[in-house]
């Protein structure tokens, strides 16, 4: 799916007055999910601030805490910018990813039920979907919440929790401009069917084994198509 934008400060809606911190930060999140906040891009405070009607004080600290995630980096005499992400910073975040999902599929074997697995299967009946209409965003977003619920299902919040911080970086790989796919993503989107039924059987090494699979060619292709643009 192509998304099309001017600027990211269209999807911005000004906020209720409870929780600003919160909401305003929920909703810079929401624009680098969407592709609305690109790799590189200058956040200017004033325009996000006149734009949201609210002070400048509650969206420097909305951006502060991005920074703190590593998503946001500020360079004296320059300006606030989007984290642009290099061919390195790809392989250290899917080792990572690789670490916690295969520990988290580990753990998660011998206690899922199956209205778990009947709800990882709506996901990826949703993920194939996403990839034959090639709505791009849509496979993204199930496609994550595929592997979140299995951190989920582990039952380990603090995984989940080093998870989700992971996840907000592979939604920059994955809208970046250099990155594109690869091909056959309507197979890739149906393979998670296995790992599900390595689930079922309660086969812990083997979904370990499978998820490893999985985030290595990811991975792979990841790092080429940063390091191919110089990144």
């Amino acid at each position: 799916m192509s998304i099309e934008r001017e600027s990211f400060l269209d999807v911005l809606q000004p906020p209720a007055r409870r929780g600003l911190h919160d909401m305003v930060l929920g909703q810079l999140l929401e624009a680098l999910r969407t592709g609305q906040i690109k790799q590189g891009e200058r956040l200017f405070e004033v325009d996000i601030a006149q734009r949201l009607g609210m002070s400048r004080g509650i969206v420097r600290e909305a951006i502060r805490r991005l920074e703190q995630e590593g998503l946001v980096v500020s360079l004296p005499h320059r300006g606030t910018f989007i984290t642009r992400l290099t061919s390195q910073d790809a392989v250290e975040i899917f080792a990572l990813r690789r670490l916690l999902e295969s520990y988290a599929v580990r753990l998660a074997a011998p206690r899922v039920t199956e209205p778990d697995l009947e709800n990882l299967a709506k996901i990826a009946d949703a993920m194939v979907s996403a990839s034959e209409r090639e709505d791009r965003l849509e496979r993204v977003r199930v496609d994550l919440q595929f592997h979140e619920q299995i951190c989920l299902l582990s039952g380990n919040s603090n995984l989940h929790r080093l998870w989700s911080s992971l996840a907000l970086k592979l939604w920059l790989i994955y809208f970046d401009p250099r990155s594109h796919g690869g091909t056959d993503m309507v197979g890739r989107a149906a393979s998670h069917f296995d790992v599900i039924e390595l689930l079922r059987q309660r086969d812990a090494e083997a979904a370990a084994a499978w998820i490893e699979s999985h985030i290595d060619i990811r991975a792979r292709r990841a790092e080429a198509e940063l390091a191919s643009a110089g990144g």
